[in-house]
């Protein structure tokens, strides 16, 4: 099968796109209007650059994109290639946006995703969760910095769902009650002065320098009031980390409060600074460790997802 895919997601669709290629498909990568960026995933080894003249399949993760592949299709005098949405964040609402998803096969990284999607554009998906590598997210045998804490995540001020509001206050809780508990945010965050903290780090790191830097930590904590399920929970709890997150609908698919991570009722920074201040200061269980990671290798595993990627694009072609 030819695949085109356009860039949108590099730390996802990697692991996919490298899949494919070991499965013997013809994979090519697009640019449209996302670049690829490769200090954050390698492009594997097969993918080819270029636009294939006549694609099977073209797969996209934006509304944007959706609207670049309709006159790739069209300028190439291919109207009847099937075009698959997958939506790694939650669906856009404008009106703009569910024109645009008429155009294609809907695809959802968790029920929850589907659910929002029905509710507002009655548009039914299918389920595929966000792809996850066993063998670089793997459990490790080196014992956590039980006073470090990891947050991952781009921009933690200037996006609104990522609770940065929250979490302010949630260091400032811990500090006052443990000044020895670190909290170390790993990606962009160029808003951050760590100067004006006394317990906060920051680090930019390529996605591949990820999970060892994660997997030092005593605990990762997610403050997102509003949002599907993230990758870097996924990756977090296949590394067999404690997960700390505010309760939302989608995160209930993965975690089991108590028994695979801890989710916190949304807004009470007292009560998440308390969990936190809980897994610093005394033993962890690693069975919650262990339940985390099996709950989400059951559906993330990327051989997994890969393969369901190609039954469904095997129906859509049909």
């Amino acid at each position: 099968m030819k695949i085109q895919v356009y860039a949108c997601h590099e730390g996802v669709q990697e692991s996919l796109l490298r899949e494919w290629v070991n499965h013997g498909h013809e994979v090519y990568l697009t640019e449209g209007v996302t670049q690829w960026d490769e200090k954050r995933a390698a492009i594997a080894d097969g993918v080819k650059r270029e636009w294939p003249s006549d694609p099977d399949v073209i797969w996209v993760g934006s509304p944007q994109d959706v609207g670049q592949a309709l006159k790739y299709k069209w300028s190439k005098f291919k109207p009847g290639v099937p075009l698959v949405l997958t939506h790694w964040w939650i669906p856009s609402i404008k009106r703009f946006a569910g024109t645009v998803y008429k155009f294609a096969h809907q695809v959802s990284v968790c029920e929850w995703g589907r659910e929002y999607l029905i509710d507002h554009w009655k548009m039914d998906s299918a389920v595929m969760y966000c792809p996850v590598d066993p063998d670089i997210f793997t459990l490790r045998e080196e014992a956590p910095d039980p006073k470090r804490v990891i947050c991952v995540g781009n921009h933690f001020p200037s996006r609104s769902i990522m609770g940065w509001e929250y979490l302010e206050i949630i260091m400032a809780k811990v500090y006052e009650k443990d000044p020895e508990v670190h909290f170390e945010f790993l990606g962009v965050n160029p808003e951050i002065n760590p100067d004006n903290y006394p317990n906060v780090s920051t680090r930019s790191l390529p996605q591949n320098e990820m999970p060892d830097y994660q997997a030092q930590a005593r605990c990762v904590v997610i403050t997102t009031t509003f949002n599907l399920i993230p990758h870097s929970l996924l990756g977090a709890m296949a590394l067999g980390r404690n997960i700390v997150a505010f309760d939302l609908p989608s995160l209930h698919e993965v975690i089991e409060h108590g028994k695979s991570g801890y989710l916190i009722p949304q807004y009470d920074t007292d009560a998440f600074a308390e969990q936190i201040l809980e897994l610093t200061n005394s033993p962890v269980d690693p069975e919650v460790g262990r339940k985390g990671r099996e709950n989400v290798l059951a559906k993330c595993d990327y051989r997994l997802v890969a393969s369901q990627y190609e039954e469904f694009f095997a129906n859509v072609v049909k």
